[in-house]
């Protein structure tokens, strides 16, 4: 029995299997949508920490140069920590935490404008998780 050599179909139009040149054409560009980070990079406990303090009214955002600040003794406001400023930031672009109020505060010896920072249901929802979660130590 004779073998016989394979047997080549041309059909027009038809990409071939194993290669050959074929025109790539470019896609285009994504339209412009903003990038939304998820999650939160810092330490866990820092959240949980902040979470609790929001809900107490220590934290805020400065009217004039949108800086978060702690605010003490309901008078007076410093600005907050990296990592404390960073956890703020991360909960009110998820929707966690809001802007209320705007109340006149010190900064140093001037008098500034703060947007007093509150925690939306979800954001209370958070915080219930979190504090359940918590390891609770027997006497």
């Amino acid at each position: 029995m004779a073998r016989r050599g394979p047997v080549v179909v041309e059909v027009p139009g038809q990409i071939d299997l194993f290669g050959g040149d074929v025109e790539q054409s470019e896609a285009s560009p994504a339209p412009g949508r903003p990038i939304v980070k998820s999650g939160f990079g810092g330490k866990p406990d820092v959240v949980a920490e902040v979470l609790g303090e929001i809900r107490d009214g220590r934290y805020g955002r400065l009217d004039s140069n949108d800086r978060i600040v702690r605010i003490e003794r309901g008078e007076r406001c410093r600005y907050a920590s990296d990592a404390e400023a960073e956890a703020v930031e991360s909960l009110l672009a998820q929707r966690y935490a809001q802007l209320g109020a705007v109340v006149e505060l010190r900064h140093g010896v001037i008098a500034k404008g703060v947007y007093r920072i509150r925690l939306t249901p979800g954001g209370r929802g958070l915080l219930e998780r979190w504090f359940s979660l918590r390891i609770r130590k027997h006497p």
